[in-house]
């Protein structure tokens, strides 16, 4: 499947989930919680998943020796269920933030992400990050992005929706001015099945570095730590930052 096959209106639907999954014996099958509606990182592909997030794990889990299967969640859930132990760890487009590594420890950065905004293309009040003042800006639920609107955009009104799918359609509908979002995930929306119909604000409004997700005290992070550092040194990271962002993506 062609990658722009998958993303005909932009909107993948994350799977409902049951949150009661038994305990595990250490040799078990890991279970990898993502957010599987956020391409390019990862997305439903026929029977299974793909995206660079998948494919960065698929390596990693390589190093681990262990059997593994996708879990899709809501990016809200993904953490609090790796605290309560019902998944091993959280591969999603994570950022690595002070707060998050109070709960859960983190891999070393595999990617730098960041967040940038998206208005209507016809949308002529709004021009730059600047603009944002005041206006009506939709996200995802959970994601960084609603601390960076609270804490950067001065009188903002948030709309937090379930997934970034629905917060894109919130825009398309008018139903908000703008949507901030991970860089990645709003440039491909915009080239793809959001060309023409939205423009990317820039500059970027923020930098941060994403790392794989694990339990506090999981002995999987310095396999995977080491796993990450083979893949940096042989080319493997950056052939796959290539496949799915092109050569100017770091």
């Amino acid at each position: 499947m062609k990658r722009r096959d998958f993303i005909k209106l932009g909107l993948i639907a994350a799977p409902a989930i049951s949150m009661s999954w038994p305990a595990r014996a250490e040799d078990a099958e890991l279970i990898v919680g993502s957010n599987v509606g956020s391409p390019p990182f990862a997305f439903k592909d026929g029977d299974g998943y793909s995206g660079f997030d998948i494919e960065v794990w698929a390596e990693v889990a390589k190093g681990l020796n262990r059997k593994w299967h996708v879990q899709p969640m809501q990016f809200g859930a993904l953490i609090p269920a790796l605290q309560t132990k019902n998944i091993d760890a959280i591969v999603s487009q994570l950022f690595i933030k002070p707060e998050r590594q109070k709960v859960i420890d983190f891999s070393e950065p595999y990617y730098q992400s960041g967040l940038v905004a998206i208005t209507g293309a016809g949308n002529n009040a709004i021009k730059t990050p600047d603009d944002l003042t005041g206006k009506s800006i939709g996200t995802e639920t959970g994601t960084v992005a609603v601390d960076f609107i609270r804490e950067h955009i001065k009188g903002a009104s948030i709309e937090q929706m379930p997934t970034i799918n629905n917060a894109l359609l919130a825009l398309e509908a008018g139903r908000t001015d703008a949507v901030v979002y991970d860089a990645p995930a709003l440039m491909y929306y915009a080239n793809n099945a959001g060309k023409g119909k939205v423009r990317v604000l820039q500059p970027k409004l923020e930098g941060r570095d994403v790392g794989i997700g694990f339990q506090k005290g999981s002995p999987l992070v310095a396999t995977a730590n080491a796993s990450l550092a083979a893949m940096k040194a042989d080319g493997r990271l950056k052939a796959l930052r290539e496949k799915w962002f092109g050569p100017e993506s770091t």
